[in-house]
């Protein structure tokens, strides 16, 4: 189900699949997303078939569960609940606050794009091992972790042993 997210500053459609996909997730999780999702898109103009792009709200808009991370803190690795790729996480950490709001987008056939992620915070490499791993992706997610929260494991596959 297409739901409209907004209209680029070029008069671009940007919608949302609400079920079965990354950005509809993390929207359930925080429906301000599509407010503010909504603000950027009037602002900005898109081009290209794929689009990733952070922007900067110029006020706080709430947490970024994505940290740095020290020598000090405790680190391990598990993969999330119906995922395939093991995750940094990062015990005892706070999230931060964030004025930035990170979006991935797919053009379609008619040329409107499809958001297909949408989270708080500022735009990073995809994490290691996974199908569309950059250079950066191990060397950023050595030094960052995901803070650990009510985020369903798969327990067996908790480590502290770098998987990657």
């Amino acid at each position: 189900m297409k739901h409209l997210v907004g209209q680029t500053h070029n008069g671009v459609q940007v919608y949302a699949q609400l079920i079965g996909s990354p950005a509809g997730e993390n929207i359930a999780r925080q429906p301000q997303l599509l407010t503010l999702a909504k603000e950027m898109f009037a602002k900005v103009t898109l081009r290209g078939p794929k689009v990733d792009l952070e922007y900067d709200m110029a006020r706080p808009v709430g947490y970024s569960f994505i940290v740095k991370t020290s020598e000090t803190d405790t680190i391990f690795y598990a993969r999330l609940l119906k995922d395939d790729m093991f995750t940094r996480f990062v015990k005892n950490g706070k999230p931060q606050a964030t004025r930035y709001i990170t979006v991935a987008l797919l053009r379609d056939s008619d040329n409107n794009y499809e958001l297909s992620d949408i989270r708080l915070g500022r735009l990073m490499p995809p994490r290691p091992g996974s199908a569309s791993e950059t250079a950066d992706s191990k060397d950023y997610w050595s030094s960052h972790a995901l803070v650990l929260d009510t985020q369903p494991l798969q327990l067996k596959t908790v480590t502290k042993t770098c998987p990657y």
